[in-house]
């Protein structure tokens, strides 16, 4: 038997639904798991790699429209969509799939 014993936690599985303030479109993200973008950023060589394990973590709780949605947007110099924005919605998506019901 083991000297201690840890509870793993179920996975948040349900989809969140955000959306940007200059755009009616609702999005809807449905978690994978966190690791799939943690353990890249560790492995990862510079602050390039990790940033792009975040966008591809986010990609992976997308739809591919959304994606493309996103993309485009950020392609369009016209546009005010820009990282910093995107930055945010993936830290706000961490901190709601990591955090833990209370009871």
């Amino acid at each position: 038997m083991s000297d201690l014993a840890f509870k793993v936690a179920a996975r948040r599985t349900e989809p969140i639904t955000f959306s940007f303030e200059d755009d009616p479109h609702e999005y809807s993200f449905v978690p994978p798991k966190t690791a799939s973008m943690v353990l890249p950023m560790l492995d990862a060589d510079s602050d390039v790699g990790a940033a792009k394990a975040a966008f591809d973590w986010l990609d992976d709780g997308l739809s591919e429209e959304d994606q493309k949605r996103i993309a485009d947007r950020l392609r369009d110099p016209k546009d005010n969509l820009d990282i910093p924005s995107v930055e945010e919605v993936v830290e706000a998506l961490v901190e709601r799939v990591s955090a833990r019901p209370t009871t």
